[in-house]
């Protein structure tokens, strides 16, 4: 059977957004869509093992990159974030959760946030809409300054989500 579309993805045909976190959206380079794994479930016999397919799936991290501005406003969402995650000062961190972001004032699992990954035609049409779903920040790259760079350099950094899990949207 012949394919209906023979166009190639392209790794620069894509947009993010995070409910939580929406200077990410600007700012973004990089994004990957997680791998899945599950593990089979042995069954012993007298002869050979005899595998079964498993009943979970473990989902690797969104792993993302993205360009830091000089006020440095979408790393310092993450930061926020999971500070008030961990709260390491005061409980009151924790308290100031919900006042970290406009999208979650009122929501019920102020810890997590929705994400949305669309993957675009080569003509930048909507082709794939993956969703995931309660997502939250797990680690936050450091910040190198180098005095010894010769010509100006943009600064990065990469950030990694653990979420439920995500799925794809039909009938677009």
């Amino acid at each position: 059977m012949q394919p209906n579309d023979t166009n190639f993805l392209q790794s620069t045909k894509f947009t993010l957004a995070f409910d939580r976190i929406p200077t990410v959206m600007y700012f973004c380079q990089e994004v990957n869509i997680p791998g899945i794994s599950t593990f089979a479930a042995e069954q012993e016999s007298p002869f050979v093992k005899i595998y079964r397919p498993g009943d979970k799936l473990e989902f690797e991290t969104l792993r993302i990159n993205f360009l830091l501005d000089e006020d440095l406003k979408a790393w310092l969402e993450i930061f926020k974030w999971m500070q008030a995650l961990a709260f390491p000062e005061n409980f009151e961190q924790y308290r100031n959760l919900n006042n970290l972001s406009r999208t979650s004032l009122f929501s019920k699992k102020p810890q997590y946030s929705d994400g949305t990954l669309n993957i675009l035609s080569a003509l930048n049409n909507l082709k794939v809409r993956i969703n995931f779903v309660d997502l939250f920040p797990v680690s936050l790259s450091s910040i190198d300054f180098r005095s010894t760079d010769e010509n100006t350099t943009t600064l990065s950094a990469t950030a990694e989500f653990r979420y439920t899990y995500y799925n794809f949207v039909d009938n677009l």
